[in-house]
């Protein structure tokens, strides 16, 4: 039976449609695959009307699917893809994890792996420094993507057509004084990503905080997620980022290879 809970106290406990569209998912099991439409509106508690309704929803968003000549509902591809992008995930952190403990050893700073969420970047793994005076991002939080060298490292690379789309949706506001917030300058910063190899900022998300960045390529040599050194901008002067930032790229090849990218695929 559907939990009759929610997360904030209520006058009412009764759940919104979105838990009743989730509990309609998980109602499908592996002795359950197909399911009527009585059958589901009974394993959840709703008027059949109502499950109709949400079925009708999910089908839209390809989550179910349903056939009409044996009236049986069951998962739709959506929910495969979801599945199979939480397995990449998973694969790519464990993939990435012994290059990142290498990297923070070598440097001794903070190393973080990135993904791209719509416009935004989210930190999805994280080694941190060992030093007494460092900085750190916990995982899961994100950023917006012109903000910082790992969200210049994931626009960089991907094709102009994409990259325009993107950088039309982007916000550039500003987070700190020296967040970039002109389009243009930006893309000028973006262009020397690209010949470098690797992104670099200074106090764009965090006063007093440099990093750098490196794209990590499918076989198909698309940026999929990104690598990135982070500390006091004290430490990581001009100097040090750009030695740092080579080390990164390097690294970053490194995992690209083993994602089965080539450079002549690119």
């Amino acid at each position: 039976m559907p939990s009759k809970t929610t997360p904030q106290p209520v006058s009412s406990s009764r759940p919104t449609s979105i838990e009743k569209a989730i509990d309609i998912l998980f109602c499908f099991d592996p002795a359950h695959p197909e399911l009527r439409l009585t059958d589901i509106s009974q394993r959840v508690g709703l008027h059949k009307s109502t499950a109709h309704r949400l079925l009708s929803i999910l089908r839209k968003k390809g989550l179910i699917i349903a056939d009409p000549v044996r009236q049986l509902y069951s998962l739709g591809p959506g929910v495969v893809e979801l599945a199979w992008m939480s397995l990449q995930q998973q694969d790519l952190n464990a993939l990435c994890r012994p290059y990142l403990e290498q990297l923070r050893r070598a440097t001794n700073e903070t190393v973080s792996l990135y993904t791209r969420m719509g416009d935004k970047r989210v930190c999805v793994e994280e080694f941190e420094s060992g030093q007494d005076v460092k900085y750190s991002q916990s995982v899961g939080l994100t950023a917006p993507l012109h903000v910082g060298a790992p969200g210049k490292a994931l626009l960089a690379f991907l094709p102009d057509d994409e990259l325009e789309a993107l950088l039309q949706e982007l916000p550039f506001t500003a987070i700190t004084p020296n967040t970039v917030t002109d389009p243009e300058q930006f893309k000028t910063e973006l262009a020397a990503t690209r010949a470098r190899g690797y992104a670099v900022s200074s106090g764009e998300r965090s006063p007093g905080a440099a990093a750098v960045a490196a794209p990590l390529r499918d076989r198909h040599g698309r940026p999929i997620a990104a690598i990135g050194v982070l500390g006091p901008s004290q430490r990581l002067t001009r100097g040090v980022l750009r030695d740092v930032g080579k080390h990164v790229m390097r690294v970053a090849q490194e995992i690209s290879s083993a994602l089965g990218y080539r450079q002549e695929t690119a």
